[in-house]
């Protein structure tokens, strides 16, 4: 399994390149492996220009990063570039170009399938261009995609247009950017903006490891870009962890038989859930909620919860007392256990989806944050989940 690429945003004319080295030094430092850049927004001469981004993508590939270059039909045109011949960029160092425009013709392929072996971007609403493209002979693997990002509160689109538009994307086999944003104050993108850079609307005000967790819950998007610059080392710390607790190497567990290989294994991806654990749970609890590392709902019955059911195998003649609920019933976001009430089920781990009533069959374990109540209608059968304090 690939885990999504980390990238970060720097617009160079507002940043002295000794700051963009020890940005990009952090950055990769805590594993971003890619560098958007608006190279259309650097005022000067052709030469000027040239010679500036050779000094920025120089820096870009001593970390070890891509430099992904966002141009327009101007700065195209000024540099000299034509669809048959980008040895301008491969000049600069640029390893990805983000078309702001297309030809809207037959030369898209050529630019696409260029001999210079730059790989090129475009926006993820260029739909019919991209598919022109291919029938006119654009290789696919030549090209990526990447969102927008909106400065401007409130200009977004929805959740579920990105949505939508990712999937699409996903079933072709082509790769999905988008940005989510630092919430550091002041902040910026290519212009004087300061009110977040994400693609999606109800990002711009979210720490940025939920924003993180929930575009990984998502589960079509292959890069995840950090749209304003510059973000606090306590961010790129928050989005680190976010990533340990994602991807997990899992060994696969003998104990099971045979049907150890249909229970998660390898190097798996897990949507993390922050809980806030009830008073009076115990360390057994405790121990089955968090140490089992692939809680995942096989599908069948995603109705009023997602069940875990493994954990019910392996702690099979355990006892799990039954512990008293004040609640008369369980509500959305409850994780439970079940009880020796129910002995034949003791021991599964299960997520309330709708209201049920509390029937004394089940503890009450704790509930997932609030602020990540909204990552479920995104949980799909199989897909594996874990619980983080």
């Amino acid at each position: 399994m690939e885990k999504v690429m980390l990238g970060v945003s720097l617009y160079p004319e507002q940043e002295a390149l000794e700051e963009i080295d020890a940005y990009l030094k952090m950055a990769s430092s805590y594993g971003f492996k890619k560098v958007f850049t608006s190279m259309f927004s650097v005022p000067g001469t052709k030469e000027e220009v040239i010679a500036y981004f050779k000094d920025f993508t120089k820096i870009v590939h001593k970390y070890g990063m891509v430099v992904s270059g966002d141009c327009n039909s101007e700065l195209f045109h000024r540099l000299g570039a034509t669809e048959t011949d980008l040895s301008v960029f491969k000049e600069i160092g640029v390893d990805i170009l983000r078309m702001d425009f297309s030809f809207n013709d037959e030369r898209d392929a050529t630019l696409i399938n260029n001999k210079e072996g730059i790989k090129i971007e475009m926006s993820t609403s260029f739909i019919e261009i991209i598919e022109a493209a291919i029938k006119n002979g654009a290789k696919p693997e030549n090209i990526s995609t990447c969102h927008n990002f909106y400065p401007e509160r409130y200009t977004a689109p929805s959740l579920e247009a990105i949505n939508e538009i990712n999937n699409y994307w996903k079933a072709k086999n082509i790769p999905v950017a988008i940005f989510i944003s630092s919430l550091v104050k002041g902040s910026h993108g290519p212009w004087p903006v300061s009110d977040g850079l994400p693609t999606i609307e109800e990002h711009r005000d979210m720490p940025i490891g939920e924003q993180l967790k929930h575009c990984l819950a998502l589960d079509n998007v292959d890069e995840i870009i950090i749209g304003n610059a510059y973000a606090s080392e306590d961010e790129f710390k928050a989005i680190d962890q976010v990533m340990k607790q994602v991807y997990v190497d899992v060994p696969k567990n003998e104990a099971f038989g045979f049907l150890a290989d249909f229970i998660p294994h390898g190097m798996v991806k897990r949507v993390p859930f922050k809980i806030q654990l009830e008073e009076g749970i115990t360390e057994l609890e405790k121990e089955i909620l968090f140490n089992y590392p692939t809680h995942s709902d096989l599908g069948d019955c995603m109705n009023y919860m997602l069940r875990s059911r493994w954990t019910r195998m392996i702690y099979k003649g355990k006892e799990i007392p039954c512990r008293p609920c004040t609640k008369t019933h369980y509500t959305r976001g409850d994780v439970v256990i079940v009880n020796d009430n129910l002995a034949h089920y003791r021991g599964e781990i299960q997520i309330v989806l709708k209201d049920m009533k509390v029937d004394g069959q089940r503890n009450l374990l704790g509930r997932i944050d609030e602020s990540e109540l909204f990552i479920l209608e995104h949980i799909k059968a199989k897909d594996v989940f874990t619980f983080v304090e």
